[in-house]
């Protein structure tokens, strides 16, 4: 059974979701390198882990209906999928959508072509989720990961996420193709914001989460020395 809190934080990482992802923003994100920024710290670090932590595939393997229980119990016997939840694979998958939608053709094309934007938004969820899956508590996962090793991989995450927006905050120079009916100096401006946005907010939202994984390997060395206790009396 999901507990309330879970249930909470998935419907958050769900309203969250609508708003970055219906109404102004996503067409602002296409043109204001700013919003653009907004979305994938919100998408990628925030939202993902929410879903994560929401439980929902353990929601989906309680589900009544046999046919959804009995798909994800499926696509779980898949050898390929999963290998995507261990750990070292999300942190691969997520460094490489880092770079790629900040430091290749790829980033210009996402200012500049509304398809190629949406891409990249399902990059930033999917990435985001498969990353943070092994690492965070809530769900059954393929591979028994170590919590030491959990922690250590948030920690390791936090420097190329807040590099990506020191180069960007204090580049002097373009880094990302902008719309051409914008100046250079106002696309310097928002790749400045954009920069601190990903700087200041990805620090600490990594914080929270490197919080809740170090809480997760507390609890679990006190019910593993309350078990030993019990057992030797």
């Amino acid at each position: 059974m999901v507990s309330r809190g879970r249930q909470i934080l998935f419907y958050l990482g769900i309203s969250l979701a609508l708003i970055l992802l219906v109404g102004p923003i996503p067409h602002l994100a296409v043109r204001n390198f700013t919003f653009h920024m907004v979305q994938h710290v919100g998408l990628m670090m925030l939202i993902a882990p929410l879903l994560v932590l929401g439980s929902p595939i353990e929601l989906a393997l309680a589900s009544k209906s046999p046919k959804v229980s009995g798909l994800v119990r499926g696509l779980g016997r898949n050898l390929l999928l999963r290998q995507l939840f261990r750990p070292e694979v999300g942190f691969g998958i997520f460094l490489a959508t880092l770079i790629a939608t900040h430091f290749s053709p790829l980033a210009d094309a996402g200012m500049t072509n509304s398809n190629i934007h949406v891409l990249e938004l399902f990059m930033f969820l999917i990435g985001g989720f498969i990353y943070y899956y092994p690492v965070l508590k809530g769900n059954p996962t393929p591979f028994q990961v170590p919590y030491f090793a959990r922690v250590l991989s948030l920690f390791a995450m936090m420097l190329p996420e807040t590099m990506t927006g020191f180069f960007l905050y204090s580049g002097n120079k373009l880094l990302h193709a902008i719309p051409t009916q914008m100046s250079n100096m106002k696309g310097m401006s928002e790749q400045h914001s954009g920069g601190a946005i990903m700087w200041a907010m990805g620090m600490l939202i990594d914080a929270i989460w490197i919080a809740s994984a170090v809480n997760d390997w507390i609890q679990n060395e006190k019910a593993v020395s309350e078990g030993l206790d019990q057992h030797e009396h």
